[in-house]
């Protein structure tokens, strides 16, 4: 089954935590395509990150037994005290040896020390290698250790990171995000380069998608994994998808990297998932790839025939779209279910513009401007009233469908100091792919126009 003998998911985004329904749910799901473990790491439980010495009430206690229970993925527990905790102190290593033992005591079997997203300064490689290794000799062999760092995002070396390779236990796998805290691509260079500034230890990939937290919030990412090379389970120890806020629209996108884990193509094995779940259009709208894939169909034509075909297909989709029922809960999606069908209504008030414009009924391609011979001038105005009627609402919506208008993505990493550096890519621009259709019915009703000075 692929190279990776760690294929899990990470709850470890920031918002709402999920239900011990959600869980048990998401394990079901993936265990059933191959998956192995799941990992415990909410950011916004106050008892992991800034309440982190509290111990566990006992039905916190109860519902980690339950999910060991269910006998699907195999359990894994995060403790983030890097907020506050003073890494020599013995108190404080008290009190986080107490609350990992809670864990553990009911059946854990993966503990993961999460000191990310907390301040730089100098000497931290140094602490966390400190406490990581008084860490694991407690652990003993009850439970697996694993580290994120603070610096959990790039290739380059860093004196964080050597102190890391110089002093974190050798069994201890240390987490990476990839080149970017959010990655377009991951490749096996970018592996080996990361390997290389932990002293050769393998990265274990935290992949931050499907993941929609903070600023991310306005989309759904619910395509398939895009971007991961095949060979990357060759160069890393192990793999876990932090999915979205919402659970159950996680799925399409967890079964495709499932398959990717399993060394199959995660393009097939998202297909099969939305078509099981009865999700296709809203997944594809969504994710926004194939709307644009049809809308550059219909702009790159070649002939009248190409054209009608063209504007057939996309009209068909847009059509499924504007009333497709959307198997999902509607407290997870309600807001871009009712994104995608005003987006549909505007596409295909666009196409009812581009048809009147350049009509094709008798075999002509008029596309190159309106021909008072068969083109109703009233007609065309009346339907570019339509699209102005719906297109501005359309625009100004805050979820995102149909490819992005404006969307923000962390892509960051860290330099050498261990700060924050920009990186390209930061913010989805223009891939909208209503906006494009809309542009080009204007174009071609506007065509033989005169130029305004």
């Amino acid at each position: 089954m692929g190279g990776w003998a760690y294929r899990g998911v990470i709850e470890g985004f920031y918002g709402p935590p999920w239900s011990w329904d959600d869980r048990a749910e998401i394990m079901r799901w993936c265990h059933d395509r191959g998956m192995t473990d799941y990992l415990y790491a909410p950011k916004d439980d106050p008892l992991h990150r800034e309440q982190w010495r509290t111990p566990y009430p006992r039905e916190v206690l109860d519902g980690f037994e339950r999910l060991i229970g269910e006998g699907t993925l195999r359990v894994g527990f995060a403790l983030s005290p890097g907020l506050s905790m003073d890494y020599g102190d013995v108190a404080d290593r008290s009190a986080l040896a107490a609350k990992v033992d809670q864990v553990v005591a009911v059946g854990i079997e993966v503990i993961c020390l999460a000191v990310d997203d907390i301040d730089v300064r100098p000497g931290l490689g140094e602490d966390h290698a400190s406490v990581c290794t008084w860490l694991a000799d407690h652990l003993g062999e009850r439970a697996r250790l694993l580290l994120v760092p603070t610096e959990y995002a790039g290739t380059g070396s860093s004196p964080y990171l050597d102190a890391l390779a110089a002093g974190v236990p050798t069994e201890v796998p240390i987490g990476w995000t990839g080149p970017a805290v959010v990655c377009d691509q991951i490749t096996r260079a970018d592996a080996e380069d990361r390997a290389a500034a932990l002293g050769g230890r393998a990265p274990f990939l935290w992949d931050n998608y499907p993941v929609n937290d903070a600023l991310m919030a306005d989309r759904l990412f619910l395509g398939p994994l895009r971007g991961r090379a095949p060979d990357l389970g060759e160069v890393c120890s192990g793999y876990a998808s932090n999915p979205m806020v919402q659970p159950s629209s996680s799925r399409p996108a967890l079964a495709s990297i499932a398959g990717y884990l399993a060394g199959e193509d995660p393009h097939a094995a998202w297909s099969a998932a939305v078509d099981d779940l009865h999700v296709r259009i809203f997944a594809e709208a969504c994710d926004g790839a194939r709307p644009n894939e049809l809308v550059d169909r219909l702009l790159l034509v070649d002939g009248p025939g190409d054209r009608s075909a063209a504007l057939a297909e996309l009209s068909t989709w847009l059509r499924a779209a504007s009333k497709d029922p959307v198997a999902l809960p509607p407290a997870e999606v309600e807001p871009w279910v009712d994104q995608m069908r005003a987006e549909a209504r505007v596409g295909r008030a666009a196409l009812r513009l581009l048809e009147a414009a350049a009509p094709t009924a008798d075999g002509g391609d008029r596309t190159g401007g309106i021909d008072a011979r068969v083109v109703d001038p009233e007609a065309v105005v009346a339907q570019a009233m339509a699209v102005a009627a719906l297109w501005p609402a359309a625009r100004r919506g805050v979820p995102s469908v149909m490819g992005p208008r404006c969307s923000f993505r962390p892509t960051l990493d860290h330099r050498s100091d261990g700060s924050w550096r920009l990186l390209p890519g930061l913010f989805d621009l223009d891939g909208n792919a209503i906006d494009r259709l809309v542009r080009h019915a204007l174009d071609v009703a506007t065509a033989d126009a005169p130029t305004r000075s």
